[in-house]
């Protein structure tokens, strides 16, 4: 079902906005105050890359709307630890990079992820296979990541992350969340107009 709703997503793109102003309880939700977490001006993609609509969401709508973020607004992602196969490992990957401050080897991995599950459907044999080729993909040594993953910063990094399990369960992943606080209804998008203005209107509040 949720393929086929993305489908309809992706299809309607190019369409224009049918309304400007967004309502709560149909076009998004505000989070449980215990689900809630802190990102002001900040838009949040809750994501695994062991998930296929994370990535085309990944490839065909954070982009854009990224580029249209209203002065000073942020992006973030939050690669959850919970969804199989090897779920931590490749969260583990992920954190290194970013607390030691790679951010081309954090997409650079998270990118090698996505290809390979999705694209050559090739799985891995077991964590540490899986770590390696994200190291490989980062460009990160294994003595640097055998000294990075086991620290605080590594370890919050992935807390933080996880963070968004709880709204995960919602409606499942990509989650898109607003300030920490308001989740988007993404089968109620029909454009990235629509996206943009929704993102814009829940920023603001």
């Amino acid at each position: 079902m949720r393929n086929v709703i993305l489908a309809a997503v992706f299809a309607c793109l190019a369409m224009p906005s049918l309304a400007a102003t967004y309502k709560e309880g149909e076009h998004y939700q505000v989070l449980k105050p215990e689900m809630q977490f802190n990102a002001p001006n900040q838009v949040t993609k809750i994501y695994s890359v062991n998930c296929p609509f994370c990535y085309k969401y990944e490839t065909a709508v954070i982009p854009g709307m990224v580029s249209h973020l209203p002065k000073g607004a942020k992006y973030d992602g939050y690669h959850i630890t919970t969804k199989t196969p090897l779920g931590t490992e490749k969260t583990q990957v992920l954190a290194v990079a970013k607390v030691m401050g790679n951010e081309k080897g954090y997409k650079e991995a998270k990118m090698a992820f996505y290809h390979r599950y999705h694209d050559e459907k090739k799985h891995f044999a077991n964590g540490e296979e899986a770590i390696a080729f994200g190291l490989k993909a980062a460009k990160i040594s294994r003595s640097d990541f055998d000294k990075q993953v086991n620290t605080k910063a590594v370890k919050d990094q992935m807390a933080q992350w996880d963070q968004g399990v709880e709204v995960a369960k919602i409606q499942g992943i990509p989650a898109m969340v607003v300030n920490g606080k308001y989740l988007i209804n993404t089968a109620k998008v029909r454009s990235m107009t629509m996206l943009d203005e929704m993102v814009a209107q829940l920023l603001a509040e």
